[in-house]
Order: C-alpha cells, then structure tokens, then sequence
C-alpha cells in the first residue's frame, strides 16, 4: 500500500518525466487539428506560433510547480513564500522536488488540493496529442451501474478508438467512489455498441 507521500512523489515525478518532452514540443505547431469525420481542418485565426496544447500544458506545469510549493512552504510554518524562483526549467524540476519533499507537512485538505493540482497537470500533459498518454474514455449510454445505480459508466478505448473491454464506473457512493465494482463490471462490454 503505498503512503500519501508516494502518491504525490510519484505524480512529481511522471511530471519531471513530461517536462522536458513537452518543452522539446512547444516550437513545432501542431498539424492535427480538430475536425469531425468527412470534413477538412480549418486553422485557426491567430494560431500561436507552436504546439498550443504542449505551450498550456508546460507552462500549467510551470505556474502549478510554482504555487504549490509556496503554498507548502507556508502550511510548514514559512513567514516568506520562500527563495523566488525563476522561470527556467531547472527552477520548474526544483520545484516539483521541494512538493514531494514538503507534502509530509500538509494537513488532509492541503493533501487533496495538492494532489488534485497535480493530477490535473498531469492529465493535460499527457493529452497533449504529441504526449499521447492519457486514457482515453466514452460514456456507457443508457446503462445504469449495478452495484451503486449511477450512470456513470465509461468504457477504455484502445488505439483505434474502440472498446478495450475495460468498464468502469465513475460513480461515487456515500462511502466514496464506486470503484469496488470495477472488476465485476466486464461483461458488460461485449454488448456496448448495441
């Protein structure tokens, strides 16, 4: 079972990871843009000079890196934001290390906030289409969840967009989230298309 600590180590670090892969990114525009089935892209007015997605997901990065520390800093018992960092990339990586390192003193509401932030971060990097690393989900129409009764059911797609056969449900209960069903919820994905 892994520690609190850990958790946001381990998002540290998967960010340390995408940093730089987003960075060497930035400059080259992003030639895949959005258009439904049959019909042509059309760019946009005023493009940013550069891969837009990778810009917003890097600088999020930076700016989240920044916040978060000082803001940990501060519950330690720190009376200054503390050392004012630089925007170089160095300075971003520093910070991310300072957040795992000071999230042993945060107390349970400052832990969610952190660990949101940084999952939120960490979803917009790796949905960066260069990055391709999120999951991709689609909602199970018109299904209900047989263990909590939610519609909140998503099935994982694989790389070509279909059904992988993974159901989970994204419901939450009193207890929490529903996802003590997610195992049992497979066969439901032999009749999703229907």
């Amino acid at each position: 079972m892994a520690a609190p600590a850990d958790l946001v180590q381990e998002a540290c670090d998967l960010l340390a990871a995408l940093y730089p892969r987003l960075a060497a990114e930035t400059p080259d525009p992003d030639c895949s843009a959005f258009a439904a089935p049959g019909v042509t892209a059309r760019p946009p007015a005023a493009p940013v000079p550069g891969n837009a997605g990778a810009i917003y997901a890097k600088t999020g990065i930076d700016a989240a890196a920044r916040d978060l520390e000082g803001v940990l800093l501060y519950s330690a018992g720190s009376r200054r934001p503390g050392p004012v960092r630089g925007g170089s990339d160095a300075n971003t990586l520093a910070a991310l290390e300072a957040i795992a390192r000071l999230i042993c003193k945060a107390d349970d509401d400052l832990y969610r906030m952190v660990v949101a932030e940084l999952e939120q971060r960490l979803d917009e990097a790796q949905k960066v289409p260069a990055i391709d690393e999120a999951e991709r989900w689609r909602p199970v129409p018109q299904r209900p969840c047989p263990y909590c009764g939610c519609s909140a059911l998503g099935v994982l797609l694989d790389a070509e967009l279909q059904p992988s056969g993974r159901v989970e449900c994204f419901g939450r209960t009193e207890t929490g989230p529903c996802r003590a069903a997610w195992p049992g919820l497979i066969k439901l994905a032999s009749d999703l298309d229907g």
